[in-house]
């Protein structure tokens, strides 16, 4: 009898751990649907976590404990290619990172070693995204790894 009482009790131990460590993950999300003058309207969401915000405002701002870290505004999709040329050709530009996420692709850039630059081409869209970030690199790929794209 005794062994079945420990074994209810270890397993109701356990269980109270488990849900103690699931319950302090939290993540949560700010989203902002922008009309643009391309004529789409494009979602972006902001994992919110570790206290990032974002702005509703064209240009949009991501901060952190109300430190600005990255702004980002629209462009057409046609001026995807002329960005991506530029950074790709500049002497004073290196090329990080390029490829897709979400569907859109994106090329990550820095100049002089103190602007860290994404352009983002939207998926199925006419809308491409410049996300501007003078912290550090480091601060640019978080903002960008924490944000979404999509057409709405």
């Amino acid at each position: 009898m005794k062994s079945n009482k420990m074994k209810i009790c270890n397993l109701l131990m356990c269980f109270c751990l488990v849900f103690a460590l699931t319950g302090c993950t939290t993540s949560s999300h700010k989203a902002y649907t922008y009309s643009v003058e391309t004529g789409d309207s494009v979602e972006i969401k902001l994992d919110t976590s570790d206290h990032y915000a974002i702005t509703s405002d064209i240009p949009f701002v991501i901060s952190r404990d109300g430190e600005v870290l990255s702004q980002g505004t629209f462009i057409h999709a046609e001026y995807y290619a002329q960005y991506e040329e530029a950074a790709r050709t500049d002497e004073h530009a290196q090329i990080l990172d390029s490829g897709t996420k979400d569907g859109s692709q994106y090329v990550f850039w820095s100049y002089n070693d103190s602007e860290y630059n994404y352009v983002i081409l939207v998926e199925d869209s006419d809308t491409g995204i410049i996300l501007a970030n003078n912290v550090s690199e480091e601060s640019a790929r978080e903002c960008f790894d924490r944000l979404t794209f999509s057409l709405e």
